[in-house]
């Protein structure tokens, strides 16, 4: 597989349950960060040589990303929903050979208004568990 394009790779939400998904795309997207790693536990003692020791600790993910600002989208509402009501929702992203599925806590959710252009908003989302490669 070659060069994969942005525009190739999209987020969407689920609006259905964990049962039965419903994947909604997030509409107007312009960009996402898709952040994954891990803790570093270290082990360093007097043994060591002069060298730090780490094991891997705990692994995390998030998602960072921007879309036009319309506000009859209807993952944008779903989302914003879940802002207000704190709840955890699963999130996909998908490119042209995988797809990650996780759960996620919005840790923000903002829009910007210039003058003389478009709105946009931007979501922050923190991984609460694996993010599933299938």
């Amino acid at each position: 597989m070659g060069k994969v394009k942005g525009t190739l790779i999209y987020i969407e939400v689920n609006t259905g349950t964990e049962g039965a998904p419903v994947w909604t795309k997030i509409g107007y997207q312009k960009d996402c960060t898709i952040d994954r790693g891990a803790a570093s536990i270290d082990v360093t003692n007097k043994d060591s040589g002069g060298w730090e020791e780490s094991l891997v600790g705990y692994k995390n993910w998030a998602i960072s990303f921007d879309a036009f600002h319309v506000e009859d989208d209807p993952a944008y509402l779903h989302i914003e929903a879940d802002f207000e009501a704190d709840t955890i929702d699963q999130y996909r992203i998908t490119t042209p050979a995988h797809v990650f599925i996780g759960k996620a806590v919005i840790e923000g959710l903002s829009f910007t208004a210039p003058d003389g252009d478009v709105s946009v908003v931007s979501f922050t989302l923190k991984g609460t568990a694996a993010l599933v490669k299938t």
